[in-house]
């Protein structure tokens, strides 16, 4: 099967063996009723919910082992601003691979500690993290296939008529079922959002700029006898600033460490710098970067555009 046509996915299940013993059953719940919880069990949950802080920040990688060859700049400049920023602010690490996006989520929400980048900072996740930014802007639109004519078509039309595919668990996913998307397509992974629509399976997609131009140009390298048609943005409907997630009850004086040491960052050079060793635009007179280096900024999520918000 090649990357570019649609892979059929099955879920293997798990069996586990069970074996009765009406006499151990009995023995165990007798204990477990007599002896009382610990409260400061290794494993004991704070009051968010999340497992207890054990000192260590879990940072997951925004670059996948199967991408770390393509050449993306991006992934490389998220990790290395987000492994400087801790490990100079004096704080222990642990670094994993990346992982499916909602996976992510799901850790974090049962877990303390997990670093997660970058990640759009809006109403449903602000108190279920805490933040440090903004690393990043992205202004969010839809795409499609220029010759379908979809810039001509209004917003809320889209929303009624497109078959839009957009990342599982995202905040661009939740903010068009918000506005009543009636045909969103889910997916577990971004690069499977260009095949789909190649495939007819969608008519539009929510992502961003950047990385869709990353699996044009792949697609049409990888793939030179399967053409693909021209992407066209079809409106711009929303700027958000995207952030490093922390999840569960981490210590406030940390999150202050890691935000003054990204604000040190920004004025001393190094963010800038970083942007330049990675291969993106270090230009101080566009607006991204001025959005950036502005510390009026830090904490700014989402704006919608145009008078298209509610």
């Amino acid at each position: 099967m090649g990357k570019w046509q649609w892979p059929n996915v099955c879920f293997p299940q798990h069996f586990k063996k069970c074996i009765p013993g009406l006499a151990i059953v009995l023995f165990f719940t007798t204990v477990l009723n007599i002896v009382p919880a610990k409260a400061d069990d290794a494993g004991a949950n704070d009051i968010s919910g999340t497992t207890a802080f054990d000192g260590t920040y879990v940072i997951h990688l925004s670059e996948s082992a199967r991408a770390g060859a393509s050449g993306r700049p991006e992934p490389g400049y998220f990790d290395n601003l987000a492994i400087e920023l801790f490990t100079q602010s004096g704080l222990d690490i642990e670094l994993v691979p990346q992982m499916p996006w909602k996976r992510q989520m799901e850790i974090a929400d049962r877990e303390a500690g997990h670093v997660i980048y970058p990640t759009t900072r809006v109403d449903y996740r602000e108190d279920v993290f805490k933040w440090v930014g903004p690393v990043s802007r992205t202004i969010w639109k839809l795409y499609g296939f220029e010759n379908k004519g979809w810039p001509d078509i209004a917003f809320e039309t889209l929303l009624r008529d497109a078959r839009i595919g957009v990342l599982l668990g995202s905040a661009r996913e939740a903010y068009l079922r918000m506005r009543g998307a009636e045909q969103l397509v889910m997916v577990p992974r971004e690069e499977l959002l260009l095949p789909m629509m190649m495939a007819d399976r969608v008519d539009l997609i929510a992502i961003g700029g950047n990385i869709l131009r990353h699996y044009i140009d792949q697609a049409r390298s990888e793939n030179p006898d399967t053409p693909v048609p021209d992407v066209a943005g079809a409106l711009p409907y929303r700027t958000c600033y995207l952030y490093i997630a922390i999840s569960g009850d981490v210590p406030d004086r940390d999150i202050a460490k890691l935000q003054t040491r990204l604000d040190t960052f920004k004025t001393n050079g190094f963010f800038v710098e970083n942007r330049r060793q990675n291969g993106l635009s270090t230009n101080l007179e566009s607006s991204f970067l001025k959005a950036m280096l502005d510390l009026d900024n830090n904490g700014v999520s989402c704006v919608d555009l145009n008078g298209i918000g509610p």
